[in-house]
């Protein structure tokens, strides 16, 4: 007699139980559009050629202290279903195994995933940006191009676009690094339009000589009243300094006037 789909789930759910080292060495279990995730106490338990030939595994990998079996859209919703039951940790999500995995790493590999969360957000804008600026980069020498008015134009919108991600750059960075960190990320895209106020010298312009930038004095300190074009490790320094103080006064600020304190002492 042929089982149906719940007895099929729980067939495989059971058998990568056995094949990870035991109910015992799974620490938490979620699942992402593919693929179900799996934190291990030990993955050297775990039995990877036997995990990729489980029924409907397309594939099995660890990345992230994450075991991943890959399922497929659709499908890994309900073996998930009837594993997490299967397991006792229906209660679990994407967010609570990667806090789990993240436990598990040493100092430099935090430090590395967490630089990776901040830019992963930001990276298909860089792509994009980057694909295209080779592409009007490339269009812009054709002499067909240049010389008809629509083609050329069309170009120099498109040239335009590709640039504009990277006159923000910081901005983005500050954004992003703000949102990882735990903060409210428009407080991170603030800070990062101030870094690139307009009332600020061009850090370029000033690098070239081309530019004189003002200089004011704190106590006697001087501070050249420069922008931070192209600084991103400050954008990233500052999106983190922003995520740790909006979390701070959103704790030491009273409730009643949270909203309008918290943000302006950030």
């Amino acid at each position: 007699m042929a089982e149906n789909k719940q007895e099929k789930y729980l067939r495989i759910s059971k058998e990568i139980v056995d094949y990870v080292g035991g109910q015992d060495n799974i620490q938490g279990v979620a699942h992402c559009a593919t693929r179900l995730r799996i934190v291990l106490t030990d993955n050297d338990l775990a039995d990877m050629e036997k995990l990729e030939n489980v029924d409907l595994v397309k594939g099995v990998f660890i990345a992230g202290n994450q075991l991943q079996l890959i399922f497929g859209a659709g499908l890994v919703n309900e073996v998930y279903e009837v594993f997490s039951r299967y397991t006792h940790t229906e209660n679990m999500s994407l967010g609570d195994i990667k806090a789990q995995s993240a436990q598990k790493q040493n100092p430099i590999q935090t430090v590395i995933k967490s630089l990776s969360d901040v830019f992963i957000g930001i990276m298909p804008g860089i792509l994009a940006a980057a694909l295209l600026m080779g592409i009007t980069g490339v269009l812009g020498k054709w002499d067909v191009v240049t010389n008809n008015e629509t083609l050329y134009a069309i170009n120099k919108l498109a040239s335009i676009a590709a640039n504009g991600i990277f006159s923000i750059l910081p901005m983005a960075v500050c954004y992003s690094a703000t949102k990882r960190y735990g903060g409210k990320p428009i407080l991170g895209m603030i800070v990062g339009a101030i870094m690139l106020d307009s009332s600020l010298a061009n850090a370029y312009s000033v690098g070239s000589g081309s530019v004189v930038p003002e200089v004011i004095r704190i106590f006697g300190l001087p501070i050249e009243l420069v922008g931070f074009q192209g600084g991103i490790i400050i954008a990233l320094m500052m999106g983190f300094v922003v995520a740790k103080l909006d979390i701070f006064f959103d704790k030491k600020v009273p409730d009643f006037i949270k909203l309008l304190l918290s943000p302006l002492c950030t």
